[in-house]
């Protein structure tokens, strides 16, 4: 799939044809097309536009019967675009792709909206992603022939070097679940009043408190299709 031809075909402009809004929406996301083609971004454009070619071909479909196909054209696309250039991992080029599909589906027309979706997913790791789905999709939400897997880690067992690497995967899990809570996907609520208890610190507390996922973080899964993975999620 070459990108350029497949980005015009989207906007409706003609190859060589007159020099409209699309094209003026084009030149915006892709500046000086003819001499970036061989850039990294183009590039890397390129192969993620590649790897979901069905994909992208059947939404082009979907959008040019749709009542809505000038606004998902040039107002939706050059958005998509963009995110596919800018994104760092190719893990979240689906994700990307898969929200486009939602609002074509869904018939979503508000820009607003769709923005404030995709500044929450560009705000994302990939690894965060799968660590909001891991611990926070709502059970209802799985896949039933999916089964979450749960490593045990004895610490007594592990060399320094092995302790070091999970305390620092812990705290990372802190910097993750944190992220996750201001971009208001996750929220603290209390879950227990009923009695005396020690928390995780060993300080006694009469209040217990949990991370629950929010409305907000089901329609975001929903929005981007996201699913628990079956198998261990890439490091990139």
């Amino acid at each position: 799939m070459e990108p350029v031809k497949f980005i015009k075909e989207m906007l409706g402009v003609a190859e060589g044809g007159f020099v409209d809004t699309g094209v003026d929406i084009v030149a915006g996301v892709i500046p000086h097309v003819g001499q970036a083609l061989q850039s990294y971004q183009i590039n890397k454009l390129k192969r993620r536009l590649k790897i979901n070619e069905n994909q992208l071909s059947e939404l082009k479909d979907k959008i040019e019967s749709s009542a809505n196909e000038l606004f998902y054209k040039q107002e939706v696309f050059p958005l998509i675009v963009k995110k596919l250039m800018d994104e760092d991992e190719d893990s979240k080029a689906k994700v990307i792709i898969d929200g486009f599909e939602y609002i074509i589906d869904n018939d979503i027309f508000e820009i607003e909206r769709i923005y404030h979706y995709y500044d929450v997913l560009s705000e994302l790791r990939y690894s965060d992603i799968m660590i909001f789905v891991k611990k926070y999709m709502p059970y209802e939400m799985r896949k039933e022939t999916l089964k979450a897997s749960i490593e045990l880690i004895v610490l007594e067992n592990l060399n320094k070097h092995e302790q070091n690497l999970y305390y620092e995967k812990e705290a990372i899990g802190v910097y993750q679940q944190n992220k996750l809570i201001r971009l208001g996907l996750v929220e603290s609520k209390v879950a227990n009043v009923d009695g005396a208890d020690f928390n995780e610190k060993g300080q006694m507390s009469l209040i217990e408190e949990k991370i629950v996922i929010t409305d907000f973080g089901i329609r975001f899964l929903k929005f981007f299709s996201i699913e628990e993975p079956d198998e261990d999620f890439p490091n990139n």
